[in-house]
């Protein structure tokens, strides 16, 4: 049975809602604790502490925020599906 996620219009399985849809109100950000384990080198960035916001961002280009990438690899900016798997296929 599939994961459902309660839509406008009933349920609707979670592999078919999109990212900005979980654009809820959370309770309590942990802003400052994220940002601090944040990894991004990209210093322009406003969404850092933000996690919700920087993985909309990153999946809206398909890819994947930096925290998800080890610093050497993260700092190329290459933050592709492809190259995720790459780094990961043989760990799994």
């Amino acid at each position: 049975m599939p994961h459902l996620y309660p839509g406008k219009n009933g349920n609707v399985p979670i592999s078919h809602v999109p990212f900005s849809f979980y654009n809820i109100p959370m309770s309590e950000c942990k802003t400052e604790k994220n940002r601090a384990r944040c990894n991004c080198s990209y210093e322009p960035c406003g969404r850092k502490g933000v996690c919700c916001d920087c993985l909309a961002y990153h999946w809206r280009n398909r890819e994947l925020p930096a925290c998800l990438f080890p610093d050497a690899v993260e700092r190329t900016y290459d933050r592709s599906l492809r190259r995720f798997i790459a780094i990961y296929k043989d760990e799994a």
